[in-house]
């Protein structure tokens, strides 16, 4: 390879660095607002019963009943368009 060419692969590498930074502090900061917005009680009270939940179940059990949740949920909000003939896709 080329100086030249080896140069531009660098500044190519270094852009995509760069662009992955910023959006990874960007994300970083919307995260930390939106943590902010979230009354402390309950945040601590939904990780006390998040604890309990995990300790009776154990986590394998918790993490498959909290997985199944979520897509019965996104089943469920799509579940109106559905039936009306409205696709979301």
């Amino acid at each position: 390879m080329t100086r030249k060419s080896l140069r531009h692969e660098i500044q190519t590498v270094s852009q995509r660095l760069y662009l992955r930074q910023a959006r990874f502090h960007r994300t970083r900061e919307q995260s930390i607002i939106a943590l902010q917005k979230i009354e402390p009680y309950l945040m601590m009270g939904t990780g006390l019963i998040a604890g309990a939940v995990t300790s009776a179940m154990g986590w394998r059990k918790a993490y498959t009943a909290v997985s199944f949740s979520f897509s019965l949920y996104s089943f469920l909000i799509s579940l109106p368009g559905r039936l009306m003939g409205i696709s979301n896709d």
